[in-house]
């Protein structure tokens, strides 16, 4: 039974920290384009896409919830 609750403890944390992440990068990618416009037309033109400012911060915040980097430093 221990088991069983530890796998879906994990299973639920890694569900609604992709949630949260995408929500933070849309957050943030909002306010960027706020302060620095030039962000969000660069990386439309780059990606092709036409999105706007909370979406391409949520895009990015989803990929990066995913993907993160393993390495550290001491």
């Amino acid at each position: 039974m221990k088991a069983i609750f530890s796998i879906v403890t994990i299973v639920a944390t890694l569900f609604f920290m992709t949630i949260i992440g995408t929500l933070m990068g849309g957050f943030v990618g909002w306010c960027v384009n706020m302060v620095f416009p030039v962000v969000n037309q660069t990386l439309n033109q780059l990606s092709g896409l036409q999105l706007d400012a909370f979406d391409m911060g949520a895009c990015l915040g989803f990929f990066g919830s995913f993907f993160r980097s393993t390495l550290q430093s001491k």
